[in-house]
This record gives structure tokens, C-alpha cells and sequence, in this order.
């Protein structure tokens, strides 16, 4: 048992800059910081946690960090991954999308959600394929995943399926090009083209890029400066996926949804907007989805919480728990395959139970 304690230690201290029950760094970035005691948190699921991390009895990730009541708590990273490092968030990018629209919807840029899309893009006229439906889809549609076209990333035969968007030099021309499946509004498919579609009309709207509009109206608030958004084939902007942040920052994104909309106090986009961007409108594969938001109900120990979150491939994910005021950020390399879910598991299994005070049983 004495050899365990030492030897677990020493992986801690080799890959983990504190243990884990010391407050994170305090840094010039915005986060305020507090010991597990502060926050009401019991410390044992973390040790759990760190403990099954390094004996490799669940999957690693690369950095999990903890906020309660706006206070960052925990902190740890993983596979080599540093505090500075920015990752990958893949599709987790759609929910930050989904805050920009709100931001232009509010700031009268797009005063109509229920405006069809392709009136917005009038440069992209004639479309192929053309379909009556294809004129009624609207920004809501897209928002919601429900534009109607022959569009599904969870299947590799669709026409307008992610992959055979990326080898184009214009994904936008792209999008609007496939054929229509469904009348708009009527079937929810997950589609990436949508949501890039989404960041065109942004930009066509505005005149400015996304970057620009993300930076002024999104990250300068939250003090984020490494932020990095990458191209939808030669022109525009992927705002369906690959937006690069540093993990401290990627927590901030839930923050914003815990506090309903701001940071800091300083409002960033209405409440209103969140609640509807995180409330399911029905369910997407094994959860809700809402407006690029993806949300579920988990059960710990008898005790339902929901919960709301962003999730791209490989295992990023922001969880918001606003009635517990729980923010909790992961990222992960566990690309296309079952440890793309690894967050689900380490959030139910050690955060929660932790988070509502739950006696950690003896091992």
C-alpha cells in the first residue's frame, strides 16, 4: 500500500502541475478560483478520479477542469497537454455558432430568425437541385437541424454528409447545392453544412468575418486572445467545427450559459436565448437537442439534475448544470471511436456525485 501512495504521487506530479486538493492557479484571464471546501465539493471523487486516470481503469482524457458559482476549482491535464495548449474542439464549435447567431439576432443584424436562407445569400443564386422546399428553410431550421436537406453526418451514403463537404473548395456553394429529403422543419439529421451555412449568412449579414464578430462580441469580453478559427474550403469560415481554444477558455463558453447569458456580470447575449438554445426540442441520437445545444438528464443516486452541453469528436465537451452552478469542461483525443463519450462517463460518474455532496464510498 505504501508503494501504491508513492507511485501515485509520482504520476501525479509528473503529469499534474497541483494535487488535487489545491485550488487551481490564479491567473489575469477572469476566472476567480476556490478550494473544494469553498465550493461545497467533495474532494474524494477527484482523488477517485486521478486515481482510475493513472491506473488506466477508465480512459484518459487530456484536461478536465471544474467551476462552481463562477469559482474554477479544478484543474488537470493529461496525454502532455499543457494549460497553454489550445485544442480542437471539433463540433463543439456548432454551440459557440449558436451564440454568435443569437448575439447578430439581437443586435438586429438578423432580425428574423424565420427569414429563408437562401434570400440572405441572394450571390448564391441559382442553386442546384432547386426545390420549392429548399426556399422555405429558414435560420431556425438551421439552428435546429432540421433544414430538410439531404444532408446526415451520421451517414456516409448522404449526399450532403461532412466528409464529401470537406473535399470541396467552396462548402458553402456545397450546401446549398444538395438536394432537399424532407420538407424543412419536419425530421431533425445531424448536418455540419448547415451549420457552416449558418456562418456564411453571419458574414454576408454583418460584412465582417466571424473571427472578427466572435472577438468583438464573444471572446474580447471573456479576455480570450488565442482563438482560432479555421476556413470552410477556400472562402468563409468553419463554424461547424475545428475552432481552437485553450481549455480555461472553452470553460468560460459554459460559464456564460450557467449565468444565463453573461460573464462577469457583463451581459453578453439575453437569457432568453439560452434557455432556448438548451432546451430540447426533441431528441438527436442519445440526447435532446435544442439550437446547436445538445441537453440530457442525468440520475445520481436518485437525484435528476439536467444538464446541457456542447460536444465535438474525440471528447469535447462543456456540461452547464445552471441549477447546481456547475460549469465543467473536458477535452479528449479519442477520435471516432467509443472514447468520444469518455466525458459523459467521468461527468456522471465522479463530478456530479461530488458536486451535489454525496459520500464518496469507501474503495
Amino acid at each position: 500500500m505504501a508503494w501504491l501512495v508513492l507511485c501515485l504521487a509520482a504520476c501525479s506530479e509528473r503529469r499534474l502541475p497541483t494535487g488535487p486538493g489545491s485550488p487551481p492557479d490564479l491567473l489575469d484571464d477572469g476566472w476567480d478560483v476556490a478550494s473544494f471546501e469553498d465550493a461545497g465539493v467533495q474532494r474524494a471523487w477527484f482523488d477517485a478520479l486521478e486515481h482510475d486516470v493513472v491506473e488506466g481503469a477508465v480512459e484518459m482524457p487530456d484536461s478536465v477542469l471544474v467551476a462552481r458559482d463562477g469559482r474554477l476549482l479544478y484543474e488537470r491535464y493529461w496525454n502532455g497537454f499543457k494549460r497553454e495548449d489550445a485544442h480542437d474542439l471539433r463540433s463543439a464549435t456548432k454551440s459557440v455558432t449558436s451564440l454568435l447567431v443569437g448575439m447578430a439576432h439581437e443586435r438586429g443584424l438578423l432580425p428574423d430568425l424565420d427569414a429563408p436562407v437562401l434570400s440572405l445569400l441572394p450571390h448564391l443564386a441559382p442553386v442546384r437541385n432547386a426545390d420549392p422546399r429548399k426556399e422555405r428553410i429558414t435560420l431556425r431550421h438551421l439552428l435546429q437541424m432540421r433544414s430538410g436537406l439531404s444532408c446526415d453526418d451520421w451517414d456516409a451514403k448522404s449526399p450532403g454528409n461532412e466528409e464529401r463537404m470537406y473535399d470541396t473548395d467552396d462548402w458553402v456553394r456545397f450546401i446549398v447545392d444538395v438536394p432537399m429529403r424532407d420538407e424543412p422543419g419536419a425530421v431533425t439529421r445531424y448536418c455540419t453544412g448547415g451549420v457552416v451555412l449558418l456562418g456564411a449568412v453571419l458574414e454576408h449579414a454583418s460584412g465582417r468575418s466571424v473571427a472578427d464578430l466572435s472577438r468583438e462580441w464573444l471572446f474580447a469580453p471573456l479576455s480570450v486572445q488565442d482563438v482560432t478559427w479555421k476556413p470552410a474550403g477556400r472562402k468563409g469560415t468553419d463554424t461547424g467545427g475545428h475552432l481552437r481554444l485553450r481549455p480555461r477558455d472553452f470553460l468560460k463558453l459554459g460559464q456564460v450559459v450557467v449565468d444565463g447569458g453573461t460573464w462577469r456580470g457583463e451581459r453578453l447575449v439575453s437569457e432568453a436565448w439560452v434557455s432556448e438554445s438548451t432546451q430540447a426540442l426533441g431528441p438527436l441520437g442519445d440526447a435532446g437537442y435544442g439550437l446547436l445545444w445538445w441537453s440530457t438528464r442525468f440520475v445520481i443516486q436518485g437525484a435528476p439534475v439536467e444538464v446541457a452541453f456542447a460536444r465535438g469528436n474525440g471528447g469535447q465537451y462543456v456540461f452547464v448544470a445552471p441549477s447546481l452552478g456547475l460549469a465543467a469542461a473536458f477535452t479528449a483525443s479519442h477520435y471516432n471511436g467509443a472514447g468520444s463519450a469518455l466525458p459523459l462517463e467521468l461527468f456522471g460518474r465522479y463530478v456530479l456525485p461530488a458536486v451535489l455532496g454525496f459520500e464518496r464510498p469507501a474503495p
